[in-house]
């Protein structure tokens, strides 16, 4: 399938997180020189998602078998269940690369609250005509920094109500702040 630029540089900067820094989309099923094994499978047992391959995790994805998923077909998931399903077509392109990356890591319904408490409408987790219309009245860049600030508030929140995942929160808030570059570096429309 032939996906949009902005989806391509959408899933190529979070696949950074989701799998790991050594990410080459050309080369999605190497081996990680320093562990040995196949990039991007994953089954942490602190790990909330249980089994996981190129960020998809079993407990989302119950009838997916993990282990064999290739790459085209994880790609497929994220634009259906995360950019289409999450209106980042919709959107600006810095804006929709960080909700993109909130979708993957946070949920559709809650990364959309986000969205919509950085531009001062009804966070009811649906992006429609009213959350389009607020986002076309924004300044990107802020909005895109409200939205990170919410992502740190809601991760540290995590750890408070659980600190077995206080193992997680360096990582969650270097990508916070990772984010914040990359979309600050985008063109608004790329």
């Amino acid at each position: 399938m032939i996906y949009t630029n902005a989806f391509n540089s959408a899933i190529n900067h979070c696949m950074l997180y989701e799998v790991s820094a050594n990410w080459d989309v050309n080369l999605p099923g190497v081996k990680d020189g320093t562990n040995m094994r196949n990039c991007g499978y994953t089954n942490d047992s602190n790990d909330p998602g249980g089994e996981t391959k190129y960020g998809i995790s079993k407990n989302k994805n119950p009838n997916i078998d993990i282990a064999r998923l290739d790459w085209p077909s994880a790609e497929a998931i994220y634009y259906n269940d995360y950019w289409l399903a999450g209106h980042c077509d919709k959107l600006p392109g810095r804006i929709a690369a960080l909700q993109f990356d909130g979708n993957v890591n946070n949920g559709v319904n809650q990364s959309a609250k986000f969205l919509q408490r950085s531009i001062g409408v009804v966070a009811d987790g649906s992006i429609g005509p009213a959350t389009l219309a607020a986002i076309a009245n924004a300044d990107p860049i802020n909005v895109c920094n409200l939205i990170c600030n919410q992502r740190a508030i809601f991760y540290n929140d995590i750890v408070s109500r659980n600190p077995s995942q206080s193992i997680y929160l360096n990582g969650w808030l270097r990508r916070i702040n990772e984010m914040r570059v990359f979309t600050t570096n985008l063109a608004n429309n790329f």
